[in-house]
């Protein structure tokens, strides 16, 4: 990681150059690192004469030569800058094209390394400069470049970026490297991926690399990296070199172009960031790519180039831009559709959107698959990363000291408060339990599993937040709102926030009022439609969207005010106890909203209510509910009383009688079998039927067939072509657990039930409007509902109940339509029936009252008995 010191170090080395007359960004980065290499070198060769000194032993395999002592840095540096440009000249640089020997991969990236500094003055300089930065870390020289390939704006047009240290580390971690495998980096720029993965082969097997045939593979054959930049090739060599890897394979491929017939099936392990910001004409990629995926893309192509590379085994970890994971086109959904089908997919991380930063700001991923070309796929295991331990600004600052900082903290395990800045050592511990209690976690948490049949319904998106369940951040029984946060200090009137989102950036700023202004001058209470707004999408998580400069996301400042803040409502509800580790039964929270919406009090709406819906503005008050974490847009699974009602199910091992007689006492179409907490499939009376009809005496797993699991909370309207399909699925409830079944029939009555409230309004405004056109004068309606004449009322199909109000409270024309029933009682029904409709055309998310269509109904029946 570039430090502020060593960005100072290097800026000041860049403006030598740049003032001596090299203006090439490529040029001054191969000279840097030239010169760094050397430097590295001779700091080597001083530890191995230290050792030797200490132990009285020669050191057998010296670097430098008795006759090429002038040629280390230690010594060439204190010459006079004539001497010292000519050492660096005639020496140096035929050393460092001659030192990997003859035909290995090192000689032949450096046999063309020229020496192009112009002067002694200017080579004098930059060996000073140069002289004050260690090479102690694992990969300055990859540093030091990728810094000015950023300072430069060289990033081209494939995309290419450095991968940060710690998340190398986490990914050769999470994939255990072993000595007999063949790691593989097709894309390798400075070999972090491989250099990484020999650190950890000699940490974790030393023993095994002491036998001869496994030191040669580990010298020789067990690494391999393939890149098209030149430079990169030879820093890559060098990095590798550097790292103990006497003849790593580092050689030039065009990995997307070139065929890959003599590398499929080659490599055991995978590692990788490959580029993703470029796309190839479909006359480019290799023949054998186009039939695996036939894209433009190069992040899909080189998904597809994995998986050729692999041998049936082997296992890979990767980056991937999020639009791998729920992008829509063909190409995406088959590749996604194979990963999880037809290979064993075992882990998607969500990473920060500033991982990358300054380089780019593009939102990421890590894939964890193995190829088996026979499936395999059972429960796909979630991680959210929200923080890696350094800032996700521009600066990438730590936020913690540095033995706290990366996969495996030298400080040993972290307290909770450091774990919400460095969440990777959690993310590798949860990895290794995925498959144990990691099957448990509930949905809201920062990590959780989700099965496979789950994202085949989902059509096989990987997103993240399509399977994860927001907590609901409770304060004093409501929503914690963006007003909440101004008001703790969290953030103050004008504080900036951005948030990137497919390659644009978008910003807002905080009011007086606690609202977010967008550029164009909307404003909006809720985080989440500030967002929506901003990209044009309707549905986009503000909360962990929008950050800080610092890249503190709203969402960390929200459940940094839970923290801090007394929660003390007299009657807490479940999520405020569970903001507190505690519970509370029944779980309100958990129930649907319509059940939920029950305890709430009832909103009686004003006249003007019934005029049509208005844009809020922004010198308005917030509407009802306008600062909740998304709207309401129609029913869920949940909200159907079968989903969360209880399943009565049977194991793998039941017997037919077993499961036909629970079918028949409790009136069952269908039964799920369950193995646990997992879902094993079905039995319904057609496949039991099919089962006994192709064999007598068949095995009872002959009668389980697919079937489909939704998540409560997913909305219903989305899983009514797996009804179609299937005739029922099952759900799932918050914690994870089958909770219930939905039949068609269950959603032909939701809906029946939401639209009869619709027929009756209708069939009684029709009926009331027949009943005053035939007794009263239109003109004198117009004079009761327009008095001043402001409304354009033209007919009687231009009048609402709250008209028909008004003009039948008028005892004149009470007595026109000549009822022989009390006027008050009637009027007053009809206003209970205003609102009613007033709830039901603006879509209100509180549910009807109880009795609420029995009161249409039987006005509907007084006015067929009285209108005719």
């Amino acid at each position: 990681m570039i430090t502020g010191e060593l960005k100072s170090k290097v800026g000041r080395v860049w403006d030598a150059f740049w003032s001596g007359g090299i203006s090439n960004p490529l040029e001054v980065i191969e000279q840097i690192t030239y010169l760094l290499f050397i430097k590295r070198l001779d700091e080597i060769q001083t530890r191995k004469d230290n050792r030797a000194s200490r132990t009285a032993k020669p050191d057998p395999d010296p670097l430098f030569a008795e006759d090429q002592q002038e040629l280390r840095w230690q010594n060439f540096k204190a010459c006079d800058p004539e001497v010292m440009y000519r050492i660096v000249e005639q020496g140096v640089f035929p050393y460092l094209r001659a030192m990997g020997g003859d035909g290995s991969t090192y000689s032949h990236h450096m046999r063309d390394a020229r020496f192009t500094i112009p002067g002694p003055n200017l080579l004098a300089k930059v060996v000073e400069l140069l002289d004050s930065i260690s090479m102690e870390s694992s990969d300055t020289a990859g540093d030091i470049y990728e810094y000015l390939l950023a300072k430069i704006a060289t990033s081209g047009r494939n995309g290419q970026f450095r991968t940060p240290r710690h998340l190398i580390q986490l990914m050769v971690e999470m994939t255990q490297p072993k000595p007999d495998d063949e790691v593989c980096d097709p894309a390798c720029g400075t070999a972090g991926f491989l250099v990484q993965s020999a650190s950890y082969v000699k940490r974790e097997h030393a023993k095994a690399l002491l036998d001869v045939e496994q030191q040669a593979h580990f010298n020789a054959s067990m690494f391999h990296g393939f890149d098209f930049d030149s430079t990169m090739l030879r820093i890559g060599s060098m990095n590798m070199l550097l790292h103990g890897i006497e003849d790593p394979d580092i050689r030039y491929r065009d990995s997307l172009v070139e065929s890959s017939a003599g590398e499929a099936e080659r490599y055991s392990l995978i590692l990788a960031n490959p580029p993703f910001a470029g796309s190839l004409d479909y006359e480019s990629p290799a023949a054998d790519l186009l039939p695996v995926v036939k894209t433009k893309k190069t992040e899909l192509l080189f998904l597809a180039l994995f998986l050729r590379l692999l041998k049936p085994g082997g296992r890979a970890a990767v980056i991937v831009p999020d639009g791998v994971l729920f992008g829509s086109t063909k190409a995406h959904k088959e590749l996604r559709r194979t990963l999880v089908e037809d290979h064993k997919l075992d882990g998607v991380v969500k990473l920060p959107s500033g991982v990358f930063k300054p380089y780019a700001g593009v939102s990421t991923a890590i894939l964890l698959f193995t190829r088996t070309d026979s499936g395999g796929t059972d429960n796909v295991w979630f991680y959210d990363v929200q923080a890696d331990g350094f800032s996700l600004d521009d600066r990438r600052n730590p936020l913690l000291p540095e033995d706290r900082l990366g996969v495996r903290p030298a400080a040993g395990s972290l307290s909770q408060e450091e774990h919400t800045k460095n969440n990777l050592p959690d993310a590798l511990s949860r990895w290794f339990d995925r498959g144990g209690s990691e099957h448990n976690r509930a949905r809201t948490e920062q990590s959780f599993c989700v099965p496979k049949s789950d994202i085949v319904a989902q059509g096989y998106d990987l997103s993240l937040n399509r399977y994860a369940e927001r907590p609901r951040y409770l304060t004093a029984g409501r929503r914690v709102t963006m007003a909440d946060l101004l008001d703790a200090g969290l953030i103050t009137e004008g504080t900036q926030l951005t948030f990137e989102r497919a390659g644009a950036r978008y910003s807002a700023r905080v009011t007086a009022a606690g609202r977010l202004e967008l550029v164009g001058g909307q404003q909006f209470p809720s985080p989440n439609r500030a967002a929506a707004a901003a990209v044009g999408e309707g549905t986009v998580d503000g909360w962990r969207s929008w950050a800080l400069e610092d890249g503190t996301t709203l969402d960390r400042l929200r459940q940094r005010f839970l923290g801090t803040s007394a929660v003390g409502a007299s009657s807490p509800g479940a999520g405020e106890l569970a903001n507190e580790r505690l519970g509370v039964s029944p779980n309100f929270d958990a129930a649907p909203k319509s059940v939920a919406a029950q305890s709430d009090s009832a909103i009686r709406h004003t006249e003007t209510a019934e005029d049509p819906l208005r844009i809020q503005t922004v010198n308005e008050s917030p509407a009802q509910g306008e600062d909740k974490d998304a709207p309401v847009v129609g029913l869920t699974v949940g909200d159907l009383p079968s989903a969360l009602g209880g399943v009565v199910h049977v194991s793998p091992s039941a017997t037919f009688d077993e499961a036909i007689t629970q079918m028949m006492i409790n009136d069952y179409s269908q039964l799920p079998v369950l193995s646990g907490r997992q879902l094993r499939g079905a039995v319904t009376w057609k496949s039991i039927a099919r089962a006994r009809h192709a064999n007598h005496a068949p095995p009872f797993s002959r009668a389980i067939i697919q079937a489909r699991e939704v998540s409560y909370d997913q909305d219903l309207i989305d899983i009514l072509p797996m009804l179609a399909e299937s005739e029922f699925v099952l759900i799932r409830n918050r914690s994870n657990e089958i909770s219930g079944i939905v039949t068609a029939s269950d959603v032909a009555a939701a809906y029946g039930a939401m639209a009869t409230p619709f027929f009756l309004i209708g069939e009684f405004d029709q009926r009331l409007r027949q009943v005053l056109a035939s007794s009263i004068e239109f003109s004198r309606v117009q004079e009761l509902c327009d008095p001043e004449g402001n409304r354009s009322i033209t007919g009687f199909d231009d009048l609402s109940i709250g008209d028909y109000q008004r003009v039948l409270e008028n005892k004149e024309e009470w007595e026109r339509v000549g009822w022989s029933l009390d006027r008050k009682v009637f009027i007053e029904r009809l206003d209970e029936i205003r609102e009613i409709r007033n709830g039901l055309m603006h879509f209100n998310p509180k549910p009807l009252p109880g009795n609420s269509t029995h009161k249409i109904r039987h006005m509907i029946n007084v006015l067929r008995e009285y209108g005719n």
